[in-house]
C-alpha cells in the first residue's frame, strides 16, 4: 500500500524503538509506521539542551520537515505519550489523530511507586542507579519488584536491559524531571481530534481508574481500550493488545486519510 498516511511513534524512557515491535502487525496495514530512537536512548547522541517533552517533540517536528511530511498521526508509550501531547501542542495543524498507550497525563496520575523512582532519580541519590541499570541481576531485580518483570518473557527483558545500557544518564534524569511536573491534560482539553488510548486494568506505572476519568473528561471523544491484566509485555498481554490496536487503527487513519 503506498497511500498508508504516516504515524509517528514516541518510544518509552530510555527505551528504543524495540518497544514497538509488537505493535507494527496491527499498525501497518494502516500506515507508514516511522518509530525513531530519541536523542540519548539506543546510543543516539544526547540533545544539547534539556531532554523534555517539549524538546523531543520540537527535535521530531524537525525531523518530520526534513523528511518532508506534513501531515501525521502522533502517538506514544509511556513517557513517549508526553512527547506525543507536547507534539500536538507545538504543531496542532501538522497531526491528524493521537494513539497513546499508558499515558502520563499528569504526575498525580502516576503510580506513587514510580513516581517516588523517578523522584530519587533526580535527586542527589541518583548517582546510584547507574550501578543499578549496569547490573543485569539489579536490573532484573528492579523489573520483578516494579514493572512486573515476573511476566514478563526472557527475551524481552533482554532487550530493555539492552536499551538501559545505550542510555544516557543525564537524558533519563531530565526527563524523569519533566514526568514530575508536567501536566498534559490542560492540552487535551482544546483536542478536537481522533484519540484512542490503551490502558492495562491493573497497570503498574499509571492508575487506569483515575487515568480513565481525566481522558473523558478532558476529550470526551476518547475511544479507550483496556487491556486485561498489568504492565507485563506476557504472550496474552500482547494479543490483547494487537486486537485493541487493530481496532483503533482504522479510526487514527480516517482522520488523516
Amino acid at each position: 500500500m503506498t497511500d498508508r498516511p504516516p504515524l509517528l511513534l514516541f518510544h518509552g524512557w530510555n527505551g528504543s524503538s524495540n518497544n514497538f515491535g509488537a505493535w507494527l502487525p496491527a499498525l501497518e496495514p494502516h500506515f507508514n509506521v516511522l518509530v525513531p530512537d530519541l536523542p540519548g536512548c539506543a546510543s543516539v547522541p544526547p540533545l544539547p539542551s534539556r531532554h523534555t517533552a517539549l524538546a523531543y517533540a520540537n527535535w521530531a517536528l524537525d525531523l518530520l520537515n526534513g523528511r518532508g511530511f506534513q501531515r501525521v498521526a502522533v502517538g506514544g508509550l509511556c513517557s513517549g505519550t508526553a512527547i506525543a501531547l507536547a507534539f500536538a501542542e507545538v504543531a496542532p495543524d501538522r497531526v491528524g489523530a493521537l494513539l497513546l498507550h499508558t499515558p502520563f497525563l499528569r504526575p498525580g496520575l502516576i503510580r506513587p511507586l514510580i513516581r517516588a523512582q523517578l523522584a530519587l532519580l533526580v535527586s542527589p541519590a541518583g548517582a546510584l542507579w547507574d550501578p543499578i541499570r549496569r547490573s543485569t541481576t539489579l536490573s532484573m531485580l528492579h523489573r520483578r519488584l516494579f514493572a512486573e518483570g515476573a511476566q514478563v518473557e526472557a527475551e524481552q527483558l533482554a532487550h530493555d536491559q539492552a536499551d538501559l545500557l545505550r542510555a544516557d544518564a543525564r537524558a533519563g534524569r531530565e526527563l524523569a524531571r519533566d514526568l514530575l511536573v508536567g501536566d498534559r491534560t490542560s492540552m487535551l482539553r482544546g483536542w478536537r481530534g481522533p484519540l484512542g488510548v490503551l490502558l492495562a486494568d491493573h497497570d503498574a506505572f499509571v492508575d487506569t481508574p483515575r487515568t480513565v476519568i481525566a481522558l473523558t473528561e478532558a476529550a470526551p471523544q476518547t475511544v479507550i481500550e483496556r487491556i486485561p491484566g498489568g504492565h507485563g509485555w506476557t504472550p496474552a498481554y500482547r494479543e490483547h493488545q494487537h486486537a485493541a490496536l487493530s481496532r483503533l487503527a482504522p479510526l487514527m487513519r480516517a482522520a488523516i486519510a
